[in-house]
């Protein structure tokens, strides 16, 4: 089911100095000018744009050389154009050559392309990538990776009634609802604001201007069906151990990652199969032993999808 929109509506205003204006306003004529003076809301709204972008009035501590190690890092595939921000651009920018992201945002699970989920997440929220802190990207990454693993269909609905979505001073953070824990992410990730790059596609499902419009976080309306999986999702995310110890295979196998350009990721996978056989009982010689319980019961073990968070 989906859930109605309780966010405050405002319009989206644009950095300062961008020309942009919203082709929904109302209160904008032909010539650009508003014919209508802000109201509190927008006063506010402006005010705290203002607020969040001079915390990101940061330059990136990326560099051009840095861009082949970071596509290679975080498997980015050929198509998405990788660059770093000329003199003067921020991540709030408009002249720029595609969607800003924190290298920060890649190290914790994000990827190319993105999920179908996070795309509407983002257009429902109606904010920028960029305005994003590590740890809720990490969650959203977790909660798609975990559906796969316990066979869920992954959905807004569905998230929005395990997380809600919250506004600091620079920017939005995702947090767990009432009756969720979710624990082992980093506090805090330092730096993070500094560490971005402009990710260039085929075009995005999504704005790339930045805003700080008001958060609605009523939980969205649930089935009985949806109801029960978010009880189920309530101990997977609890038991995931992805939070803390995200890893690229762990990514792969979840669907998250392009396994197609992972050489090292095969080897990797092959590796660590090589490493569990032996432990299983593998004779000096390589050979297998005799441990078929203990195979039969890693091989239990691998198909809960609680196993490979």
């Amino acid at each position: 089911m989906t859930s109605s929109d309780s966010s405050t509506s405002v319009r989206v205003v644009s950095p300062s100095g961008s020309g942009e204006t919203s082709r929904s306003d109302p209160g904008v004529g032909s010539s650009g000018a508003s014919s209508e003076p802000p109201s509190p809301v927008d006063a506010r709204v402006q005010r705290d744009l203002e607020v969040m972008m001079s915390d990101h009035d940061l330059d990136t501590a990326v560099t051009e050389g840095s861009l082949t190690v970071i596509r290679e890092r975080y498997n980015i595939p050929t198509e998405y154009g990788l660059h770093v921000p000329e003199s003067g651009q921020r991540p709030y920018s408009l002249d720029v050559p595609g969607m800003c992201i924190s290298v920060d945002a890649l190290e914790v699970g994000l990827r190319f392309p993105l999920h179908p989920l996070i795309e509407e997440c983002l257009k429902w929220w109606r904010i920028s990538p960029s305005q994003v802190t590590p740890n809720s990207w990490r969650y959203l990454v977790v909660f798609l990776g975990e559906c796969r693993g316990a066979g869920i269909i992954p959905t807004r609905d569905l998230f929005m009634a395990c997380f809600r979505l919250c506004k600091s001073r620079g920017g939005y953070y995702l947090t767990a609802r009432v009756g969720f824990r979710v624990s082992g992410a980093p506090s805090s990730n330092k730096g993070w604001k500094s560490r971005y790059l402009y990710v260039s596609g085929l075009g995005w499902g999504f704005g790339l201007s930045w805003s700080a419009h008001p958060i609605g976080n009523a939980p969205p309306y649930l089935s009985k069906e949806e109801t029960v999986l978010v009880d189920r999702l309530k101990w997977i995310l609890f038991s995931s151990r992805a939070i803390k110890e995200m890893t690229e295979l762990w990514l792969v196998e979840a669907g998250l990652s392009p396994a197609f350009r992972g050489t090292s990721i095969s080897l990797c996978s092959s590796f660590v199969n090589f490493l569990l056989t032996c432990k299983l009982g593998c004779r000096p010689d390589g050979s297998r032993g005799a441990s078929r319980d203990a195979e039969s019961d890693w091989r239990q073990g691998s198909s809960d999808p609680s196993y490979r968070s």
